[in-house]
């Protein structure tokens, strides 16, 4: 009888957790719009089990995007985000469609974060940081930016890279199967290299160069390394 019980409980638990999973979420937004002299456009963003939908009553300006058609999606923060399409901008040369939208009530949570990690067939831009992530090494930074540059932590754990720092669009996350690899000059100094166009640039990478406060240990250095590294090493030696 317990087992049979149990079970029930188990498929309830089951069916609940796919419902969850199949509903939208939508928050109502503002859309910047520069081809239309900086006007902002209305709507609301919906976040569903296929793809991504804009919904507005401004004519031709709604869309419509599976995630394999979603080139990368930056969160800025918990209530701005970006989507970089395939498609080709005439305005600017051919340049990938870019669209930029502020949430006007609500937030997105890590929950979402992390579900749209895994529906996505290209990495997330994340400013947005879990707060339940526990660090195996932590170093005070400045992050590099040409002629500024932010400060902050950079922490490492199991599963992600997080530099976190008091400009909240600077903050990144970064699982390590996104990171392309991972240099140093020295032990004041690493660069981790990702994909990274959440406002917009032109190319498939971007460096971010960090200037450490304390020297870098190198079980840390070589912590990082094998993570990023040891995958592709793994699978190459078992053939």
């Amino acid at each position: 009888m317990k087992r049979v019980v149990l079970s029930l409980w188990l498929g309830g638990l089951l069916l609940v957790c796919s419902t969850l999973q199949a509903q939208e979420v939508s928050f109502p937004v503002r859309h910047s719009c520069l081809l239309r002299l900086l006007r902002h456009r209305t709507g609301e963003l919906i976040f569903g089990e296929t793809g991504i939908k804009y919904r507005t009553k401004a004519k031709g300006d709604a869309r419509t995007w599976k995630y394999e058609d979603i080139q990368q999606l930056g969160l800025l923060s918990s209530k701005e985000l970006t989507i970089i399409t395939y498609e080709d901008s005439k305005w600017k040369l051919g340049k990938d469609l870019f669209y930029r939208f502020k949430i006007t009530n609500g937030e997105i949570t890590p929950a979402l974060w992390s579900q749209l990690q895994a529906k996505l067939k290209r990495p997330v831009v994340s400013a947005l940081i879990p707060p339940d992530i526990v660090p195996k090494f932590a170093i005070p930074v400045k992050h590099l930016r040409g002629f500024s540059g932010t400060q902050g932590m950079l922490a490492i754990g199991d599963e992600y890279i997080i530099y976190k720092t008091a400009v909240p669009k600077d903050s990144r996350i970064w699982r390590y199967k996104d990171i392309s690899s991972v240099g140093t000059t020295g032990p004041y100094q690493m660069r981790l290299t990702s994909m990274d166009r959440a406002e917009n640039e032109s190319g498939g990478e971007r460096n971010f160069v960090f200037s450490l406060k304390e020297r870098l240990a190198p079980e840390a250095y070589d912590f990082i390394w094998w993570k990023i590294n040891g995958p592709q090493i793994s699978s190459f030696t078992r053939k």
